[in-house]
């Protein structure tokens, strides 16, 4: 990856819950990192899922017990972000999240006296780690237009992510959408990776026909090549954490090398484009 001035940014989306939005947020994260990319993981949701994903792999690689000192409310709050990274493991960084970042909204709309300065409250907290990390990557809640707004301001790419139901369907083309008007309302430079398909049931064939409608939908181009199917052990990691023990963690790790590699492959192309031109 080539270095930059500043991080590339990253939100992972989509307007439905339960689509793998934070599972892809960490082992993409995991991944980058064991490729020697700097990686920050932003958890802008309130339940924190990933941040207690992250912090149990925190403690697979050491003994001591580590309590966050500072939450991101707070972080908000005194308008630095600065002192929240703690690290995960050798390049992989986690701005943690808790239970008073559900106060995010009610503080917006207190602290803010316009439309614009609703949707850029996080821009200028986060633009200080941008240069300090390679990638960063926002987790965001499906259901906080405020926080998706927000998140959406400062980042370069999208990914959605899409787990093979109706309703994920939906949800992806509601957040294209979301994602257009604000591109058009702020004349924003970002671009959407791709759809990231997680199988919901390999045995139904109904998967199939929601990767096809994604592809008739969002164009067979835009959704990723590389499918994340069903393996039991990803949904062991938000109970142990992220391992490299045996041969199930392999079989998840290696499949999100795959991914990863898409996904870097397709940023290039978007960063060549724009340099072309």
């Amino acid at each position: 990856m080539q270095s930059r001035d500043e991080a590339l940014t990253i939100v992972i989306g989509n307007q439905k819950g339960g689509v793998g939005k934070t599972t892809n947020t960490y082992l993409i994260a995991y991944t980058l990192a064991k490729m020697g990319i700097h990686t920050l993981v932003a958890d802008l949701d309130p339940q924190a899922n990933a941040t207690k994903t992250l912090m149990l792999t925190k403690s697979q690689q050491e003994d001591t017990v580590y309590s966050i000192k500072k939450t991101l409310m707070v972080g908000i709050q005194e308008k630095d972000l600065t002192d929240l990274p703690v690290k995960i493991m050798d390049n992989l960084d986690l701005i943690p999240s808790y239970i008073d970042f559900q106060d995010f909204t009610k503080y917006l709309y207190q602290n803010t006296n316009n439309e614009y300065e609703e949707t850029h409250l996080l821009e200028p907290l986060f633009n200080p780690l941008k240069k300090k990390y390679d990638v960063i990557l926002l987790d965001v809640p499906p259901f906080s237009i405020e926080i998706t707004r927000n998140a959406v301001i400062f980042s370069d790419f999208a990914l959605i992510s899409l787990q093979t139901h109706d309703d994920s369907l939906s949800g992806a083309e509601e957040y294209v959408n979301t994602l257009s008007k604000l591109q058009q309302e702020y004349q924003l430079d970002i671009e959407i990776i791709g759809i990231l398909p997680m199988l919901h049931d390999a045995r139904n064939g109904v998967d199939q026909t929601i990767i096809q409608s994604a592809k008739d939908e969002f164009g067979e181009e835009n959704v990723f090549t590389n499918i994340v199917t069903q393996m039991a052990r990803i949904k062991r990691f938000p109970i142990n954490g992220i391992t490299d023990k045996d041969r199930f963690d392999k079989r998840v790790l290696d499949k999100y090398q795959q991914v990863t590699d898409e996904l870097l492959s397709r940023i290039g192309l978007f960063i060549d484009d724009k340099e072309a031109k």
